[in-house]
């Protein structure tokens, strides 16, 4: 039998209940490689008709392979990380469930119940999410009165208790994790008011010996920047999506010592550790040598916080290359570093002959005070530990 035929018969058993049947014919169609996305969702079904979570779960990962935005496949893999209370996750899946349907002139009638359940569960984990970070936040001193005005408004829209005002800018502040009132627009921050930009400046050479030892003996440290993990739904495309021609050998990564680059990097390490990173957990710092292959170009994006800096010390650089942030656009030279806000859209490009190296981190917003880092540390660790699957 065909493809089609195989799924006709699988939906009929399916329909009619008997599940075990329906997964025999679905698995018919995976053995001889002719299973469709459709296919792969009968199977998600099937297996759910029989409450062999695993194996749905596997199933509808290959749905979404192949159809990121399947919104029946969206739905039951946000149904299954809520079940094994992933809160994050299923929000993630639910919330891009509700956008893609945002976009359609007409709700199918047989996804119309299902979007009314996905919009009550979103409510039920925000209530959840509210409280978590309430207790979070207490525990850790936080007290309205003594707060700044600017944080008590951050976690307000947070919570959305308030709307974000239009700031008039082309390309404003827009990170998708956490959005922090009250921080002046810059694209690239005047570098005299980071002190230590310019000794850092004067250790290229030493930084740039020891990336250099790390290409020759620990080469395979470098891997693509951008991964396709199924674990969150992949909200756009990008021709950088696992791809050699972006790549990179992390220090720290997303706040995690990375040991065996960290040994081979002795005085980069050094020279980071007396800077004012980022260090949130599970988070930030993330301190790596990223590298961008010739002809390569990095499409343009938002980061995930305004509280912070990126900060670049370029390395290895031909000519060609650059860097635009808002309608800021600058030439990239060895050894000139600068710091930037990556919630502000950006891209980057290597058009030269050979690859572009530079050394990557974050630093917090100079115009940040203790107890500011402080609650907005506590916030971003209770948001970023929320419901996840230990």
């Amino acid at each position: 039998m065909n493809e089609s035929e195989l799924f006709q018969q699988g939906i009929t058993a399916l329909q009619a209940g008997r599940g075990g049947e329906a997964r025999a014919v679905f698995q018919q169609a995976i053995d001889a490689d002719i299973a469709t996305a459709r296919c792969w969702l009968g199977m998600a079904l099937a297996a759910l008709v029989e409450a062999d979570v695993p194996a749905a779960e596997i199933a509808v990962d290959n749905v979404l392979k192949t159809e990121p935005h399947n919104m029946r496949a969206l739905i039951i893999k946000g149904d299954i990380m809520l079940g094994q209370d992933d809160f994050q996750g299923a929000s993630a899946y639910y919330n891009l469930v509700l956008r893609l349907a945002a976009t359609l002139p007409e709700v199918p009638k047989q996804l119309a119940a299902d979007l009314g359940r996905v919009q009550d569960r979103l409510k039920q984990l925000g209530e959840i999410f509210q409280q978590h970070l309430t207790d979070r936040l207490a525990a850790a001193g936080y007290r309205r009165e003594q707060a700044s005005p600017r944080f008590n408004q951050s976690l307000d829209l947070l919570l959305g208790r308030e709307e974000r005002q239009d700031p008039g800018h082309t390309y404003p502040q827009s990170p998708h994790v956490f959005y922090m009132a009250d921080m002046g627009y810059y694209t690239y921050f005047p570098k005299e008011q980071l002190p230590w930009m310019r000794d850092l400046e004067g250790h290229t050479d030493l930084i740039a010996d020891e990336l250099n030892s790390l290409l020759t003996n620990q080469a395979d440290r470098f891997s693509p920047y951008v991964h396709s993990g199924l674990d969150r739904p992949q909200g756009s495309e990008t021709s950088l999506l696992d791809s050699d021609d972006w790549t990179s050998a992390f220090l720290w990564k997303d706040s995690h010592l990375q040991q065996d680059v960290m040994a081979s990097c002795p005085e980069t390490k050094r020279l980071m550790d007396e800077l004012p990173l980022t260090r949130i957990g599970g988070l930030a710092p993330s301190v790596l040598f990223s590298k961008l292959d010739a002809g390569a170009r990095i499409e343009p994006h938002a980061g995930m916080l305004n509280c912070r800096f990126i900060c670049h010390l370029p390395l290895t650089v031909p000519p060609g290359c650059g860097l635009r942030v808002g309608e800021d656009t600058r030439e990239t030279r060895r050894g000139e570093g600068w710091a930037f806000d990556d919630s502000v859209n950006h891209e980057a490009w290597n058009n030269g002959g050979s690859a572009r190296t530079i050394l990557l981190f974050d630093v917090w917003r100079p115009e940040l005070d203790a107890e500011e880092r402080h609650l907005i540390t506590t916030l971003l660790e209770a948001v970023s530990g929320f419901g996840k699957v230990a």
